[in-house]
């Protein structure tokens, strides 16, 4: 079961990081705007609410990885807490996302299913 957590856990943090690319590093290239449905104008002017929004997905991603350093050395209790706010948060956001832009549902998909399973995953432990 700890394998299970971990591989799901680790996922989450690794999509998370890079959404952080994306959204910071690689916003305003031609086909990153095409994929958020953005003219480079309209880039443009999100361009600094996205850079904060990559960076909030990346530390999103450090928790996770600091939970599953607790979960492995012994602190199964806090690593559980940190995880469960994390993936918590995450699951929501996807929801928020799915139902405001339904269109988009497989971007929610993608965030908050393997979410999702960690969440119930770590119930387990």
């Amino acid at each position: 079961m700890v394998l299970a957590v971990n591989f799901f856990i680790g996922l989450v943090g690794v999509l998370h990081c890079l959404f952080f690319k994306l959204e910071s590093i690689d916003f305003m290239k031609a086909k990153t705007l095409k994929r958020f449905g953005l003219s480079s104008e309209e880039g443009k002017v999100v361009k600094t609410w996205a850079f904060n929004q990559g960076f909030y997905n990346l530390f999103l991603a450090l928790g996770l990885f600091y939970s599953i350093l607790l979960l492995n050395t012994g602190h199964v209790s806090e690593g559980k807490a940190v995880a469960s706010v994390i993936l918590f948060a995450i699951v929501g956001a996807a929801t928020v996302l799915f139902f405001s832009a339904p269109q988009k549902w497989t971007a929610a998909l993608v965030q908050g299913l393997p979410a999702l399973i960690g969440l119930i995953l770590l119930s387990f432990l």
